[in-house]
């Protein structure tokens, strides 16, 4: 595998944040699909109910799974 195939820079990441919002637990993802990464982060979601799991696109939330989902 050569260099220029590895990426670092991706525009979505999932991650599992601790419970007092000091950091992050685990990195699940690096994503740059918005559709793959809402699927992962709703498979994160459903892998780990009762984790606080973040899906942001740089500084920006994207979905938290301490908020209710509001389907319209």
């Amino acid at each position: 595998m050569s260099d220029l195939s590895m990426k670092n820079n991706f525009a979505f990441r999932v991650d599992i944040w601790d419970a007092t919002d000091d950091g992050i637990v685990e990195h699940v993802a690096d994503v740059d699909d918005f559709e793959v990464a809402e699927a992962t982060w709703l498979a994160a979601v459903k892998r780990w109910p009762k984790a606080t799991i973040i899906l942001r696109q740089g500084a920006r939330v994207v979905h938290d799974s301490r908020r209710p989902r509001i389907v319209k």
